[in-house]
């Protein structure tokens, strides 16, 4: 990342979002939003995800621009000034709203600041996310040589038990991968790829505690995408096989909202 890039583009996103608030033009408006979409995509490359950059500017800047200018042309394209006496006394009431805001909007930013030193830094291969999760701690006495010999000891198998992991979640094997540090390889009940070993815990000693991590989903991915998928690119074989599903679901998301706008814009005379 590219610190003037960054704060140039973070500075143009925040300026384009508060003129789209503030103009009274709803085509000029819809402008500014394709131009803020534009921007966000451009944000999502340089962060490196390029999937992500993609999607928001073929939705964002692209295919929610033509739906408002689309909506646009059955409706108007100026806010018109409301007179009702009784809206008036209704926007007196409402004028407190702005800074209930703006007093929410301090409180999550103090929030966020508060939380920020506990976020991995960006792009780090060995934070909890792109790595293991901590499970568990056990006391070191008596299991160290078992581990070392490939046995999975009862008092681990019981603790997994306890926190409710199924029996295809149970590690079969523990294999050593380091000093004091071993990987717990289980067998999923799955037919496509699976049943073959997979390693699903991370054991490693520190002092007289045994720590129990559970592998992310990404290092499998990583490790064994390529093979299982036989796609080249990550990004594909992630959102296009492991997340298919997921992916299926937003396509049909987009499809319904397409579908849903032309209905709403359609000329009756033309059906």
């Amino acid at each position: 990342m590219i610190p003037s890039i960054d704060l140039a583009l973070l500075f143009f996103i925040v300026l384009l979002a508060v003129a789209t608030i503030v103009v009274k033009d709803l085509l000029i408006a819809t402008m500014l939003l394709s131009a803020y979409s534009f921007l966000m995509a451009m944000v999502w490359v340089e962060m490196h995800s390029v999937d992500v950059g993609f999607t928001e500017a073929a939705v964002g800047a692209g295919a929610s621009t033509a739906f408002l200018i689309a909506a646009l042309s059955r409706t108007v394209r100026r806010e018109k000034d409301v007179r009702d006496k009784a809206r008036d006394k209704a926007a007196g009431r409402k004028k407190m709203l702005p800074g209930m805001a703006l007093i929410f909007i301090i409180i999550l930013g103090a929030l966020f600041m508060y939380v920020a030193d506990d976020i991995p830094a960006f792009g780090d291969p060995y934070s909890s996310p792109n790595r293991h999760v901590k499970l568990f701690s056990l006391d070191a006495d008596g299991l160290e040589n078992g581990l070392n010999q490939g046995i999975v000891p009862d008092r681990l198998l019981g603790e997994l038990s306890a926190r409710g992991f199924r029996g295809d979640e149970l590690p079969v094997e523990i294999k050593a991968v380091g000093h004091s540090k071993w990987d717990g390889i289980v067998v999923p009940e799955e037919n496509h790829y699976y049943p073959k070993e997979q390693k699903y815990y991370f054991i490693k000693k520190e002092g007289e505690r045994i720590d129990v991590y559970r592998y992310a989903p990404i290092v499998i991915y990583i490790e064994e995408g390529r093979h299982e998928t036989e796609v080249p690119n990550m990004v594909t074989y992630i959102l296009a096989d492991y997340r298919g599903y997921d992916t299926l679901g937003e396509e049909t998301v987009i499809f319904t909202a397409c579908i849903s706008v032309i209905l709403l814009l359609r000329r009756r005379s033309r059906l």
